[in-house]
């Protein structure tokens, strides 16, 4: 568990987080944690309560996004999330994020906004490096991989491939952002030319965030939370209840913009040079 001298330490990183935001005139939003509709990503599990069933939230994201809907503007929200089963070195089922979205960026532009938060918070100067999805594999022997696990989707040797071979070896003294994701491995994002504008950010081999450039068309969003929930019921996972309010923005009409969910205790962990999320946080 955190130490004293660790937590001091954290909270100052924290105030400059939000100082980060606030001095690029971004508005501070307080988004519940707790809601009564769920995301339906089938990668993830999330925490639901007794009947009548709410759902700890795995993110603000929908929250966050009927306030764009309703004029907000940039808004950012530095909150606590809840993600079932995930304990590890740099995993806790409660753990720390900060989300925001940006009016008019591009996903490039968003990317640029993150490195430099980056870069002030750990002092780390880094340089931005992307990477598409489909080079991640040009170094990984697929076939074989292939071979020793017959039965597998494509999906499940890429991933993997992503998490044992791959991803310690990302982002070595750079921010090393993955853009150019298929279609089906981004429910969220706006799809052209058939690559989903999607990126994650690796730092020293530990992924740090996930953004988009938003899907504002509330009809193609219904279709893949559909498609989602067809993939969570054919491996056995909770169906949850899809966020109609969240579908009613999109219909209302979201402004053209790109979001982002980055880890605070991650963040807070290259700052700080520590190994492991304990030693940041309070368990």
């Amino acid at each position: 568990m955190i130490n004293v001298d660790t937590w001091k330490q954290r909270q100052r990183l924290h105030y400059k987080v939000r100082d980060f935001f606030l001095k690029r005139g971004l508005l501070e939003i307080d988004a519940p944690m707790l809601s009564a509709a769920s995301g339906t990503d089938p990668q993830l599990d999330y925490f639901e309560t007794i009947p009548p069933t709410h759902y700890l939230t795995t993110s603000p994201e929908f929250f966050m996004k009927r306030l764009l809907a309703s004029g907000f503007g940039d808004i950012f929200c530095l909150t606590h999330a809840f993600r079932k089963g995930e304990i590890g070195e740099r995993h806790n089922r409660e753990f720390n994020i900060a989300e925001w979205y940006r009016i008019g960026f591009s996903a490039e532009d968003l990317q640029q906004e993150i490195l430099d938060l980056v870069n002030e918070i750990t002092g780390l100067d880094l340089h931005l490096k992307r990477t598409t999805w489909e080079q991640l594999f040009e170094n990984a022997d697929m076939e074989k991989l292939k071979a020793e696990h017959k039965g597998w989707t494509l999906e499940e040797i890429e991933d993997y491939a992503m998490s044992t071979i791959i991803e310690p070896n990302l982002g070595k003294d750079c921010a090393e952002f993955i853009v150019g994701y298929p279609p089906q491995r981004a429910a969220l994002a706006k799809i052209r030319n058939g690559i989903a504008y999607r990126f994650e950010l690796y730092i020293n081999g530990m992924e740090l965030c996930n953004g988009y450039e938003e899907l504002t068309d509330a009809k193609e969003q219904k279709k893949r939370f559909s498609e989602d929930l067809e993939k969570r019921k054919q491996i056995g996972k909770p169906i949850p209840k899809i966020d109609e309010i969240f579908l009613a923005a999109l219909e209302k009409g979201i402004p053209e913009c790109s979001g982002v969910a980055l880890g605070l205790d991650r963040l807070y962990m290259l700052a700080l040079r520590k190994k492991n999320i304990n030693e940041v946080l309070f368990v």
